[in-house]
């Protein structure tokens, strides 16, 4: 493989191996670095590989550009991610939603757990802020996702007081907007300024929808580190991103 391909790959995917393992504000970025890496090097084995014969040169043209396509949307992507979890230096905010995950029977996944303990973290440094915890009941969950994250909220010492359960999202849009409606119909009027907690690689797509709810959002990202489950995620938000930016929500 040329140098051309496995310098710039290398070190890119170096590069958001450090952002991955050591700066949680930075996570979502990192993999999309570390994504932007390996289609670099799949193109030079491609390109190495390939024989010069002239109709393949179009196949490479074409290769080329798609590579070059999905890097720029992947890395345009992560970038704004970081910027949207770390560009927050006080995230102080009455309300704070936190996004539903996953519920295995009535305990938390590992990618709901980890929102939690960010959650529990925010209450303690915060303790005049209040939780809404949004997540419906879906398939193999045999409670609510905000009434699993209220229990173990509130065995882990959280006063009950400060848990709002919203019990019918099933799509982040949803979270976002019923979550508002619940505080609206608690207090009278619908916050201007919301904190949202949820997976590092979910918060520009949440920020987003929260803003064409009318309010603005600071991000708390939740430190999920297993990797697999981060990588497909990864690949969906790409998606969720752009057709929120483009088309709606989702």
């Amino acid at each position: 493989m040329r140098r051309r391909y496995w310098l710039p790959g290398g070190a890119l995917i170096g590069v958001g191996l450090v952002l991955r393992l050591f700066f949680v504000y930075l996570h979502f970025a990192g993999m999309f670095l570390m994504g932007v890496g390996a289609v670099v090097l799949l193109f030079g084995l491609v390109d190495a590989l390939l024989p010069r014969f002239v109709w393949l040169r179009v196949v490479r043209l074409v290769m080329r550009i798609g590579a070059g396509l999905v890097a720029l949307a992947m890395l345009v992507t992560g970038i704004a991610v970081g910027v949207a979890c770390g560009g927050s230096k006080n995230p102080e905010a009455d309300y704070v939603v936190v996004l539903g995950a996953g519920v295995n029977g009535t305990a938390p996944s590992r990618s709901l757990r980890a929102r939690l303990h960010a959650a529990q973290t925010y209450l303690e440094t915060y303790p005049n802020a209040v939780a809404v915890l949004s997540g419906g009941q879906g398939k193999g969950e045999s409670i609510t996702e905000a009434e699993c994250m209220y229990r173990w909220l509130t065995e882990r010492g959280v006063d009950p007081s400060r848990l709002w359960k919203e019990e019918r999202a099933t799509t982040t849009a949803e979270n976002l907007r019923y979550s508002l409606d619940l505080i609206e119909e608690r207090t009278g009027q619908r916050p201007e300024h919301i904190a949202i907690v949820s997976s590092a690689y979910h918060l520009l797509r949440a920020q987003l929808l929260a803003r064409r709810e009318g309010v603005t959002a600071v991000c708390c990202p939740a430190n999920d580190m297993n990797t697999g489950y981060s990588v497909q995620m990864v690949v969906r938000e790409i998606f969720g991103v752009w057709y929120t930016l483009l088309l709606g929500n989702l």
